[in-house]
């Protein structure tokens, strides 16, 4: 993955800290980071997801620092939507 992704339509899949699937929110991608350390010795590709909806207007997504509607997510945790093409997702 790579600048490629800015622009696109995406579906993020969002896990608690256990891991355990919370459900989903879309957006648009914005920007692209390689290789963020994102713990000790743990680098992930990120991107910059706005215009986040939840699905239910009157509940706008909120980042951990309070900023709504946009936040960083792990590339591994998106996927494009392409109406063209059926939905698959593998993680």
């Amino acid at each position: 993955m790579s600048y490629t992704l800015v622009g696109k339509q995406v579906r993020v899949h969002l896990y608690s800290r256990d891991g355990i699937a919370l459900g989903t929110v879309t957006g648009r991608v914005a920007d692209y980071a390689p290789k963020v350390e994102v713990g000790p010795g743990m680098k992930k590709d990120l991107v910059y997801v706005v215009d986040i909806e939840t699905g239910d207007p009157e509940v706008p997504y909120k980042n951990s620092t309070g900023e709504e509607n946009e936040s960083w997510f792990a590339v591994q945790d998106i996927e494009v939507i392409d109406d063209e093409a059926p939905r698959l997702f593998s993680n």
